[in-house]
């Protein structure tokens, strides 16, 4: 009977069912495409695949610094934004430098242009970006030392073309000795940015003699004052675009306010040959002998309507060159 009874449970434990497993939400990453079946692994690359020129649209509108936080999201957006032949806008390889000495900085490049394996990692940047540009300091009181200029002979970055020598605040006056001797090792350079960073005429100078190819500026907010008729770009031959909003400008000469007479004299006209765009929203005149200075705006107008595309003077954001405006100003 003993044996009976225990056969008896044994049948009514198999005849129960057991409970399912509890759910469990699938994981983010390899593991959930690693355990399905080949069939399933090519639908889900063939529903990636067409995701692809969506997210190439998406990335071609999208800064570095966004580019880069949106390659970290999954490695497929990584591969899109690295590898994928059909997407432009690419990461690039960014020489961020940070200190307050300006010899010292120059002294670290020269140990790496002397060493081989580094001086080619060297020219594989394309981007060189000052975390602020205010705090480096010369080891000379005044001026550019002979043995800064020495150094930075020997030191050529061949594959940097954009820098932004950003400073954290206005206020805060730049060193001439860095700014000046950077042109220097940056033969290449296309772009350069120097928002709230101050300083004198002579640092434009030097960039617009040995940056030849330099094609974009950026200086807002700059506490001294500029030439008007861009007597600073006078090199610049393939400048396209300069932004100076909220900048000061000086001009020298009645001339360019002259709306019916000197028609070859006005506003940029030393580096007008190549420019598309300008903004100079908020511009300040600092020439106290002029006492008509906006006069200046409408004669550049109309005497480089041909060749600017875009010009912004008060309004926040670009706007086509009315060029009904510049007709009627004639």
């Amino acid at each position: 009977m003993r044996r009976a009874n225990t056969n008896n449970k044994n049948n009514h434990n198999r005849s129960r069912k057991r409970r399912p497993p509890p759910f469990l939400p699938p994981s983010i990453g390899d593991d959930i495409i690693a355990g399905r079946t080949r069939r399933q692994k090519r639908v889900i690359a063939s529903k990636w695949d067409l995701q692809t020129p969506i997210i190439i649209e998406i990335t071609s509108w999208l800064d570095q610094e966004s580019l880069m936080n949106l390659s970290l999201v999954s490695k497929q957006l990584h591969d899109i934004i690295t590898n994928e032949p059909g997407n432009k806008n690419k990461i690039y390889p960014v020489f961020e430098v940070s200190g307050s000495s300006t010899l010292k900085f120059y002294q670290n490049l020269q140990e790496h242009v002397l060493y081989e394996k580094t001086r080619n990692k060297l020219q594989h940047y394309q981007v060189m970006r000052f975390k602020d540009s205010s705090k480096f300091k010369s080891d000379k009181p005044t001026g550019v030392s002979r043995r800064l200029l020495e150094i930075a002979e020997d030191i050529q970055m061949n594959g940097i073309t954009s820098l932004y020598l950003s400073s954290s605040s206005f206020r805060n006056k730049n060193e001439s000795s860095l700014l000046y001797t950077l042109p220097n090792i940056l033969p290449k350079l296309l772009k350069v940015d120097f928002s709230n960073a101050s300083f004198g005429q002579s640092v434009l100078e030097q960039f617009s003699f040995e940056c030849p190819l330099l094609e974009k500026v950026t200086s807002e907010n700059n506490r001294y004052h500029y030439h008007v008729n861009g007597f600073n770009f006078r090199a610049s031959k393939n400048l396209k675009e300069i932004h100076m909003n909220n900048s000061s400008f000086s001009i020298f000469f009645r001339e360019i306010l002259d709306l019916n007479n000197h028609h070859e004299i006005f506003m940029f006209h030393y580096c007008c040959k190549a420019l598309e765009r300008v903004s100079i929203r908020n511009m300040k005149f600092e020439d106290r002998f002029i006492p008509a200075p906006a006069y200046a705006v409408p004669k550049f107008a109309c005497s480089s309507s041909s060749s600017i595309d875009w010009f912004d003077w008060i309004h926040g954001v670009f706007r086509p060159l009315d060029t009904y405006f510049a007709t009627a100003l004639r």
